[in-house]
């Protein structure tokens, strides 16, 4: 008999979950990754995105709020807004690909549907969302189809791929609610004015990196010890490495898509000098900034080259 692995189980433990961060490519509504298993960030966490989970292949068991179950190849879910879940296959080494990873920010679609009434879907999805849900049936696979087309298309239609996904979501006759209506209200309760400020508090931080914990502090309406210990605890880092990776997410973005000289894109993204810049890029990316731009030219270059002509 396979048993599954002792996670959280009470309203209090799951404050234990890290926050994943996550940055939506610029310009885009969505993030799609592939995931290998086991993965440094396959682990009990939340985030205020959205998330649709496909695992075509594997099995193990799904965590969700207070919920935990098995699933098997084909297994699909949404979960919502800083719901925690993890996805477990025990005793498997390596899986590569296992998991197909769908994020994007329902609040702002969700905010924006007057104008692009499409996005209403998420507003009908919300109450689903908020306690996470499972497919079942074929239509888990059948959109779990759409999700890899989604992952592995380049160019337009992705995001009309995006919202059929949305919609078949919502569509589909047989769903499991998994967390439940005790966990979902106790832990917001409890959680929710906690998540705001930290929410708020990384959102300062991606619109000025250069922010000290003081002044970030100071914004949301905290001390800076309390800050400093309700940061820790809801993102799994501290502020100053949390910090940094927010300072060199920018200078990556700055490489990749300027030609802004280094020196400025050191100032520009928080960094009070270059030496520094270089060394905690490094540390981050392995590579130096010179060397990244360069690398970031050629695969786009790569990617142009190879994309079909219309």
């Amino acid at each position: 008999m396979t048993v599954a692995p002792d996670f959280p189980r009470s309203v209090s433990d799951t404050f234990t979950a890290t926050r994943e961060q996550i940055v939506l490519p610029q310009g885009k509504s969505y993030l799609i990754r592939r995931d290998d298993y086991p993965n440094p960030i396959c682990i009990w966490n939340y985030h205020p995105e959205w998330e649709i989970h496909y695992i075509p292949a594997a099995q193990g068991f799904a965590y969700v709020g207070d919920y935990v179950g098995p699933f098997k190849p084909g297994h699909l879910m949404l979960t919502g807004t800083n719901l925690p879940h993890n996805w477990i296959t025990p005793g498997a080494p390596n899986l590569p690909g296992r998991d197909l990873v769908l994020q994007f920010d329902a609040d702002a679609l969700i905010g924006i549907r007057s104008v692009c009434p499409e996005f209403e879907v998420l507003y009908r999805l919300k109450p689903l969302a908020d306690r996470g849900i499972e497919i079942l049936g074929p239509e888990a696979t059948e959109i779990g189809g759409k999700v890899i087309e989604l992952h592995e298309t380049q160019g337009s239609g992705r995001l009309g791929l995006f919202i059929e996904i949305l919609e078949r979501v919502e569509a589909a006759p047989s769903k499991r609610i998994l967390a439940s209506e005790h966990f979902t209200a106790t832990y917001n309760d409890v959680s929710d004015r906690r998540h705001r400020r930290i929410d708020r508090a990384i959102q300062i931080m991606q619109s000025n990196p250069g922010a000290s914990m003081h002044e970030v502090a100071g914004l949301v309406g905290l001390e800076s010890s309390a800050f400093s210990r309700a940061f820790r605890r809801l993102t799994g880092m501290n502020f100053s490495t949390y910090s940094r990776s927010v300072r060199v997410w920018r200078a990556r973005t700055l490489l990749a898509e300027t030609d802004v000289p280094i020196t400025d894109i050191c100032y520009e993204a928080g960094f009070n000098n270059l030496s520094n810049f270089n060394r905690y890029f490094r540390l981050e990316t392995g590579f130096t900034p010179r060397e990244y731009r360069k690398t970031a030219r050629i695969r786009t270059r790569s990617l142009v080259s190879s994309a079909p002509a219309n």
